[in-house]
């Protein structure tokens, strides 16, 4: 008769040779005999998982672990039956009892990777972690090993960990494709984080890893096109957008991504491909917020307030809990004139978003163009946190922010600095002189000014006793104990309606008599001179900017009916690429402007000449901070600090307003201009 040990060894070759049921059949008999015959026991276990016969298999596994608790293999197979049965806490248990009896046995890597795998799937992360670790030191050739380790880093929230391992997998065998999928979608995931926490560089910075490593992943291109989108980079955005859209990927996705190509391409100005994709995201989800909301703002660009009102509030419905909608629809209601109405949709948005930068922003300037500067100029404050303001110079940044009246005491060397435009910096300055007369009562002991290179000659030589910085001079946080923001100073002195300082003028030009016996010389006496600017700056590099000046400016053919105006002789103060259009003006037009190297050169020809006419640009500030004569063209949506349907300007004295009343139609008022202008002076 065959022993245990023989009859073991006949099943165990049946085993091997797939005659499965012959080993059954001994394994059993064996057991009849003796049924606490471990090996056995482990034996048939094991067929019965070949066999899919889980539930026997784990109860098998139990008995032989039972039968011989020190046999590491045994536990093993029990493991395998608990994973058999979806049962992770089991074949972990069970594989921490086999690596507790054999740490050192050859199956132990792969042990400590399945336990770690199993402890994850329980959420026990930090174990989980900790067997992966063993795993991957007990086997570091093993990048199967290694990827696992990297997937549990980041489960863990350690992504640096993970983009290392990640990284060493590729290094290792560089077409490891669940490394690469894997490290592609941490670095998209961790773009999202840093765009949720306000870091949009970074977010695109990965993106554009991933689609260096995957350039057929569609997410990649549209987190790419989203980073850009934040860091108002519109047209890289918008043509990592289009990269996106051809590729594979769900209908949500795809709709996401027309509705942020169709922001863009507004922004950009391309209003017909702007309507095309837009149109495309309807037809994919009809009705759907975010779409009619861009659909809302595109029509707004567009001039068609009375639309854009109706479909923001249609989007405003159908998404009640989102501020976007009624901030943009609070907007158009203030460009259709309509102050309270967009007072109330500002209000609401607020109610649903109280810290949104981007709301108070707008509200400012809504409340501003109102006259209520009380709300306005607190709510202008924002205008930093809205990533639309370029960031300060970190040298600038580190000197202490004056805060105004009541705050720190004398003695304060204070910094004034620029912050926007050039007309910002015009109109504002203004407070240099306010600041010099009330040095003492404030502390002040000196007040410095930072200003655009441009304007640093006009600066130092209007304002004695100001430190004016010369161009290019360094910021040292030694040198001053405060800084503000011209754009600040009204809020930091509590400036109303009714305390405007326009003492005008409040800035000075420097000696002209060279443009005097210019113009003597090429213009007849009895002839009024008028300075003209029909363009501003474009600035192709900010888009919102580059909107809003395609509505300011102009084409100097528009300018036609001035010429039927007698006794009168134009000079040209356009510079930039519009001054290319002097060759073909309407009228006789002296160009000089190449003789204007900045705004000290274009203060003294102004000095000289009876009246500025121009768009809303530097120059109507300059004109005005020098207390000359001045007509500015104010498109429909006009710029805040011109307020509600007035002609004239509590900023400026000498200042009168012709108001756009049609949007994108100048005709109406350059016809009213020629008519004012045809008035002789004397009446």
């Amino acid at each position: 008769m065959a022993t245990i040990a023989e009859a073991l060894n006949e099943a165990l070759r049946h085993h091997r040779e797939g005659a499965l049921g012959h080993a059954e059949v001994i394994y059993r008999r064996i057991l009849e005999v003796a049924p606490a015959e471990g090996d056995a026991l482990n034996l048939l276990a094991l067929l019965c998982l070949q066999t899919g016969r889980g539930d026997e298999a784990l109860d098998l596994a139990g008995q032989a672990t039972r039968a011989n608790p020190g046999a590491a293999s045994f536990h093993a197979t029990e493991a395998d039956a608990a994973a058999a049965l979806g049962r992770p806490a089991l074949e972990a248990e069970c594989l921490g009892r086999a690596l507790a009896l054999a740490p050192a046995a050859a199956q132990a890597a792969g042990w400590h990777r399945r336990r770690g795998r199993a402890l994850a799937v329980t959420g026990d992360m930090p174990a989980a972690l900790s067997a992966l670790r063993a795993a991957a030191a007990l086997a570091p050739q093993d990048v199967d090993t290694l990827d696992d380790l990297a997937v549990m880093l980041i489960k863990a929230g350690l992504p640096d960990e993970a983009e290392a391992a990640f990284t060493e997998v590729l290094r290792r065998r560089p077409d490891h494709a669940g490394a690469a999928r894997n490290l592609v979608s941490l670095w998209l995931n961790q773009a999202v984080n840093h765009l949720d926490g306000d870091r949009p560089e970074a977010a695109a910075d990965l993106a554009r890893r991933a689609v260096d490593r995957d350039p057929a992943r569609r997410d990649g291109w549209a987190r790419l096109g989203v980073a850009l989108m934040a860091m108002n980079q519109a047209e890289p955005a918008a043509d990592a957008l289009r990269r996106a859209l051809p590729l594979p990927g769900p209908v949500e996705e795809t709709a996401e991504i027309l509705i942020n190509l169709g922001f863009l391409e507004t922004r950009l100005g391309r209003f017909d491909e702007a309507a095309a994709v837009l149109e495309r995201a309807e037809a994919l989800e009809p009705g759907r917020a975010e779409t009619l909301n861009h659909r809302g703002v595109l029509l707004h660009a567009q001039g068609r307030l009375a639309d854009a009102a109706e479909v923001l509030t249609r989007a405003a419905n159908a998404a009640p809990d989102d501020h976007r909608p009624l901030t943009n629809l609070a907007t158009v209601l203030k460009d259709k004139g309509d102050d309270t109405g967009a007072e109330a949709r500002y209000a609401q948005a607020l109610a649903l978003a109280p810290d949104d930068a981007a709301v108070r922003w707008q509200r400012s300037l809504a409340r501003l163009l109102a006259g209520d500067f009380a709300t306005g100029w607190q709510d202008y404050e924002w205008r930093h946190r809205t990533g639309q303001m370029p960031p300060l110079d970190p040298a600038l940044a580190a000197i202490p922010e004056w805060r105004g009246p009541g705050g720190a005491t004398g003695p304060i060397r204070l910094l004034l600095h620029a912050e926007q435009g050039h007309g910002d910096t015009l109109q504002f300055v203004r407070y240099a002189p306010v600041l010099q007369a009330a040095a003492h009562s404030l502390g002040l002991v000196q007040i410095g000014l930072s200003v655009q290179p441009a304007l640093a000659r006009l600066m130092a030589i209007s304002l004695p006793g100001v430190t004016v910085l010369p161009p290019g001079a360094a910021v040292s946080a030694t040198d001053w104990d405060a800084r503000v923001s011209l754009m600040s100073l009204p809020y930091r002195l509590g400036t109303t309606l009714e305390t405007i300082p326009a003492h005008c003028p409040y800035l000075a030009p420097p000696p002209a008599d060279a443009w005097r016996d210019r113009l003597a010389r090429a213009v007849p006496g009895g002839t009024r001179t008028v300075g003209l600017v029909w363009s501003g700056d474009p600035r192709p590099d900010d888009p919102v900017s580059a909107l809003i000046d395609r509505r300011r400016s102009l084409a100097l053919a528009t300018l036609a009916p001035l010429a039927a105006i007698p006794d009168v002789r134009f000079v040209s103060l356009q510079k930039g690429q519009a001054a290319a259009q002097v060759g073909g003006a309407p009228f006789p037009l002296l160009d000089w402007t190449a003789a204007l190297g900045d705004f000290a050169d274009t203060a003294a020809l102004l000095s000289c000449l009876d009246l500025v006419i121009t768009v809303d640009t530097a120059v109507a500030h300059l004109a005005g901070a020098l207390g000359r004569p001045v007509w500015v063209l104010s498109r429909v949506d006009g710029c805040w600090r011109w307020l509600r349907d007035r002609t004239d300007s509590p900023w400026y004295p000498t200042l009168r307003l012709y108001r756009q009343r049609v949007w994108g139609d100048w005709g109406p008022t350059i016809q009213q201009v020629a008519a004012d202008l045809a008035i002789p002076p004397s009446t």
